[in-house]
C-alpha cells in the first residue's frame, strides 16, 4: 500500500514514477479526497527491496514527494496503530520555497524532520486552505524528545482520533461504584420458580381430577 499520492497524478504517471522502484505487476488505485492510495505487486529495485524489508516507514517517489508505504497484507488497524504518536506543524500562509530549503541550520525540511526530530515519516495535508505537516514517530518518548528541539515553526501533538482515551482514575472509581450498587440475584433462585411452577401445575392436575370424578358420580347417580 501506498499513500499521499496527490489525485491530480494520472494512473499513466503513477506508473510510470513507479518505473524508479522497479516493475509493476499488478496496481488498483483508489482515490481519497486531495490524495489517492494504490495498491500494488511489484518486483522492487535492491535498494527499494532493502528498505521495504527494513519496514521504513516512506520512501520518495518524485524528488520533493515523500509517500507512506506499508506491507500489502496490513489492514487498517495495523496502519493506524504504527502512526499512533503523531504531531502536526502548521506551515505559515507566507512560507517560501526558501523556507523549505534551508529550515534549520542549512537543513532542508524534511532532513530536519528525519534526521532531527528523529520522526519515521511525515505527510502533507490540506485544511480549509492551510497547509499542514503531519509527523509520525514510532514511541511516545521520541515524540516528547523532539518536542523540546528549537525550529522555526510551531509543532504541536497531535492526538489521533482513533486511539482511545485512557481511563481516569476517576472514571474507574465510577464503574466500580456502579458494580457495587448491582445487587446479584440470589442462588437458586431459578431452581426455585421451577420448583414453584411444577407445584402449581400438579395442583392443578389434582382440581381437574375431582371435578372430572364429581361429574362421572353424578351421571351414575
Amino acid at each position: 500500500m501506498i499513500y499521499d499520492i496527490p489525485t491530480a497524478w494520472s494512473h499513466d504517471l503513477i506508473l510510470d514514477k513507479l518505473k524508479a522502484w522497479g516493475k509493476v505487476l499488478k496496481i488498483s488505485f483508489k482515490p481519497q479526497h486531495k490524495y489517492q492510495s494504490i495498491w500494488t505487486k511489484m518486483i522492487l529495485q535492491p535498494v527499494i527491496d532493502t528498505d521495504f524489508v527494513m519496514r521504513t516507514w516512506w520512501q520518495k517517489l518524485d524528488d520533493d514527494k515523500v509517500m507512506r508505504w506499508y506491507p500489502g497484507h496490513w489492514k487498517l488497524k495495523d496502519r493506524k496503530e504504527r502512526e499512533r504518536f503523531q504531531t502536526k506543524i502548521q506551515i505559515p500562509s507566507d512560507a517560501t520555497d526558501d523556507n523549505f530549503k534551508n529550515y534549520q541550520n542549512g537543513q532542508n525540511f524534511g532532513d530536519f524532520v528525519i534526521k532531527k526530530l528523529k520522526a519515521k515519516s511525515w505527510s502533507t495535508i490540506l485544511d480549509k486552505g492551510n497547509k499542514i505537516v503531519i509527523i509520525y514517530f514510532e514511541s511516545q518518548n521520541n515524540l516528547h524528545k523532539a518536542m523540546e528541539v528549537q525550529q522555526p515553526w510551531k509543532m504541536t501533538e497531535l492526538h489521533s482520533p482513533h486511539n482511545k482515551r485512557p481511563k481516569s482514575d476517576k472514571d474507574k472509581k465510577k464503574n466500580l461504584k456502579s458494580l457495587k450498587g448491582k445487587k446479584a440475584d440470589p442462588k437458586g433462585s431459578t431452581s426455585l420458580n421451577h420448583s414453584h411452577d411444577k407445584t402449581k401445575k400438579h395442583t392443578k392436575m389434582n382440581d381437574d381430577t375431582r371435578s372430572l370424578l364429581k361429574i362421572i358420580l353424578n351421571l351414575l347417580s
